[in-house]
Formats: structure tokens, C-alpha cells, sequence
């Protein structure tokens, strides 16, 4: 009602989609076929044979992440962790689990000290909450697109709040390290502090500029990578995390959340 009378509109309503020639109305059949659509662009039929012969000799090879855990990296997390990612958390919905993060800011310290206890009992147990596995996916009609086509939806996971808030102390632990040990080329600019896309449009029109003066040819070469977030190997992110040195409870707790996720 807010959208409307603000003159924004309101979302689609997803009243029937379209499949094989057949129309789909009831609201269970609307949501497997979305679920179907979202399945195949996640499966790893999208991979070239090649890659696919790739991926599964080196997944015969097991991961080892032991570990004493004495990295900095690998600690008990503090009050201080936890309070710097709730002050970076957004009011974003719910989980499963229906819990907000209007409700986990809102806690007194003494049960603050309590979350911390248990994120501290997950990360050094490495059992991962099930619930923290499951996500609400909302299909969102791709904009200019036909709404009754499966295929022209994108969907947004809604996870657990308690368990992005751990993330994103485990994100800042990752990214010091790999920062503070140069791992990243200086070219990187995607997902680093102080850095964006800026900084690269701003590289492409030196270039040019300085073509144009020396009276020179500038090529440039773009690769957009189809279905990229979707079809990101798995293996091979932790596989990059043994490269660059992680062991212990820090790439234990990513492979407990890459896995057998619904």
C-alpha cells in the first residue's frame, strides 16, 4: 500500500507459468517448477565435459584442513567481533528460523555473551546447526522479461540472521589474512575495502587517453562469465583455501556451509 500510493508499484504476482506448451496454476506445481528452474542452473551440467572430467579426478582427493588451531585466524571469537558485525547488519529478512536482527541487537549483554558461547561451541565443534543450512528462496521476475517463464526468474535465499552475523566475523578474519599477506594481486578490485569498479574505469580511460596522444591502437577484451554464482565449484573453493594456506576451524567452518544445503 506504501509502494502505491509512493507511485512505486507493487511486485508481480505470480499467477500462472508456462511449460512444455502447458500452463501451471496451482501454487505447490508454480513453486517446483521454479525450484526445477533453479536446480538446473546450479547443476554442474552447465560444465564443459572437460571441466567436468577435471572436477571429478580432483575431487577423488580428499581436503586436509588439520589443524592445532594456534592461527589467529583459528581464536575463540570476542564481544568485540560479534558487536562490530551487528553494527554492520542490515534490517534484510528473516531466515527459516524467523529470527530478525531487530531481535539479536536488541539483547542485553549477558545474553550477548551467551551468542558469542555459541558461536564459539559451533566453530570449535565444527557440527554446523542444521537450520543454518536451509534458506527461503523468493523468485523475483527478471525485469522486461515474460513473468510465466521459468526460466526468467532470479532468486534471493533468505538465511538465518544468527548465522550471517558469524559469517561476517569469519568473513573479516578471512579477509585480514588474505589482505594483511598480500594474496590478492593489486589488480583485484571486487569485494576489498577502499576499492570498486571505479578503479578500473578509471585504468581504461588512462589507457585510451594515453593511446590517443601516443597515436595508438587500444584493445580491450570483456568476459562476462554466464551463470557465475550459480555454477561456482564448490571443490574449488576450498581447494584455493589450502593454497593459501588456511587450515583448521576457519575453512572448516566454509566447507560446513558450502555442504548439503536446501
Amino acid at each position: 500500500m506504501i509502494k502505491k500510493i509512493s507511485g512505486k508499484g507493487v511486485g508481480q504476482h505470480i499467477s500462472h507459468l508456462e511449460k512444455d506448451g502447458e500452463e501451471i496454476t496451482e501454487y505447490k506445481d508454480i513453486s517446483n517448477t521454479l525450484g526445477e528452474s533453479f536446480a538446473n542452473n546450479s547443476s554442474s551440467e552447465n560444465y564443459t565435459q572437460t571441466f567436468q572430467q577435471v572436477t571429478n579426478k580432483a575431487e577423488r582427493k580428499r581436503l586436509n584442513f588439520k589443524s592445532k588451531n594456534l592461527e589467529k585466524y583459528n581464536k575463540k571469537f570476542t564481544i568485540k567481533e560479534l558487536n562490530a558485525a551487528l553494527r554492520k547488519s542490515h534490517d534484510t529478512a528473516p531466515g527459516p528460523d524467523k529470527i530478525h536482527y531487530q531481535f539479536i541487537k536488541q539483547l542485553p549483554p549477558s545474553c550477548l555473551i551467551i551468542l558469542r558461547d555459541i558461536f564459539n561451541k559451533v566453530w570449535v565443534s565444527g557440527k554446523f546447526p542444521s537450520i543454518w543450512r536451509e534458506a527461503t528462496v523468493i523468485p523475483i521476475p527478471k525485469p522486461g522479461k515474460n513473468a510465466t517463464i521459468p526460466t526468467n526468474y532470479r532468486p534471493i535465499a533468505l538465511t538465518s540472521c544468527i548465522c550471517k552475523t558469524m559469517e561476517r566475523i569469519i568473513n573479516d578474519r578471512l579477509v585480514w589474512y588474505i589482505e594483511s599477506n598480500k594474496l590478492l594481486t593489486i589488480y583485484q578490485s571486487g569485494f576489498r575495502k577502499h576499492r570498486s569498479t571505479i578503479d578500473h574505469l578509471i585504468r581504461l580511460e588512462s589507457f585510451i587517453r594515453e593511446s590517443f596522444v601516443r597515436g595508438e591502437h587500444n584493445v580491450a577484451i570483456f568476459f562476462d562469465l554466464d551463470k557465475a554464482y550459480d555454477t561456482t565449484w564448490k571443490y574449488g573453493i576450498m581447494k584455493d583455501l589450502i593454497d593459501l594456506g588456511l587450515r583448521g576451524h576457519l575453512p572448516g567452518f566454509i566447507e560446513n556451509f558450502l555442504n548439503d544445503r536446501t
